[in-house]
């Protein structure tokens, strides 16, 4: 049930559903701005136990990246900052047959920071493409909800003192959106200016030809991506060599795409692809002789992708003639990976 007075604990939204899990201080919050995650009522300023997370960055990053609401609660995922551990457990007790609210999708304080637009000029960029993504057709009228435009236009909903955190108030908000809305309107990328009516819906507003020009470079260039797609084989045999390449690709300020914990409708060729596509670099491990490993390593490099290699030491001499020759990153414990991923990333990418 959707309680119309029940709020979003996060943005503030209005008409969230609220799902109870087996542990009575955690709920699944599903709103229509931040989407689906876990909320824990012990920890202060967290979605979940443990840490302490910005609320204004996660406000954003839930809007640009979260999980939207479904019906189907025990196939939905949600988000949620547990430990690593502690989701993996709750997977493997779904597939094997316990009914839960659906599938933990972890994060942590370095995926909201990587992925956060520091430059005015990056935010400038997410926000025409998610403006791009709420439009069906070009020259459409685009309305937003009060609290979804503030999570588009990076509003900070929160100041931090010592005693805590503080809403802002609603004046301070409402100047924030209107500053970004002034900037897109005085450069050319929108119609309309800014404003709500009583039910706390923007007034309309459309993008311009220069926005769409400006949509339509940025779809094409990956110079400025952080995202990475990691090819491997996944299994419980492989956990600890993915959380080791994980490791050290977020050390080297990089977000480690995994295609199996990736939310999508699309056949798994398709997206994948996509996500090589977008990757600024592609790291492989080459350990288990995993022949998607091969396609993945050949279909980055056929789009002129650089591919960092990795090989666990007494697999090297059963690579392919191929790719022997290619400049490997050996190990020997996955201890060792993210220390030296880590180093090949600074030293080779741009």
């Amino acid at each position: 049930m959707v309680d119309k007075n029940d709020e979003c604990p996060i943005c503030k939204s209005k008409e969230v559903k609220k799902t109870l899990k087996n542990d009575p201080l955690s709920i699944i919050v599903s709103c229509p701005v931040c989407g689906r995650y876990e909320f824990d009522f012990e920890a202060e300023g967290s979605i979940a136990t443990n840490i302490d997370l910005d609320w204004n960055k996660l406000s954003f990053y839930l809007l640009y990246n979260g999980i939207k609401p479904q019906d189907n609660i025990y196939n939905a995922r949600y988000i949620t900052n547990k430990n690593k551990d502690v989701c993996d457990e709750i997977i493997r007790q779904i597939q094997s047959g316990r009914s839960d609210v659906g599938y933990p999708i972890h994060i942590d304080e370095d995926d909201i920071d990587i992925w956060f637009p520091n430059k005015f000029s990056d935010k400038i960029d997410k926000i025409l493409l998610y403006f791009h993504s709420v439009s069906k057709h070009i020259g459409d009228n685009i309305r937003l909800k009060k609290e979804e435009s503030y999570s588009c236009l990076f509003v900070d909903r929160y100041d931090y003192d010592s005693a805590g955190r503080k809403v802002r108030q609603e004046p301070e908000l409402n100047s924030q959106a209107e500053y970004m809305i002034e900037f897109l309107s005085e450069n050319g990328f929108i119609k309309g200016g800014f404003g709500y009516d009583g039910e706390g819906v923007s007034f309309p507003i459309k993008l311009t030809p220069k926005a769409y020009e400006r949509i339509d470079e940025i779809q094409k260039s990956d110079k400025d991506s952080k995202d990475v797609l990691v090819a491997m084989q996944f299994g419980d045999e492989t956990k600890l060599l993915r959380e080791a390449i994980r490791q050290g690709v977020k050390n080297a300020r990089y977000n480690p795409i995994f295609i199996d914990e990736v939310q999508h409708n699309d056949l798994i060729t398709p997206e994948l692809l996509k996500y090589i596509r977008k990757s600024k670099f592609v790291v492989v491990d080459l350990s288990h002789k995993n022949n998607g490993a091969y396609f993945e390593e050949g279909y980055a490099m056929g789009l002129g992708k650089t591919v960092i290699q990795l090989c666990n030491s007494e697999k090297m001499k059963e690579l392919h003639f191929d790719i022997a020759q290619k400049n490997t990153i050996v190990w020997e414990k996955e201890e060792d990976i993210p220390e030296l991923l880590e180093h090949r990333i600074f030293a080779t990418i741009e």
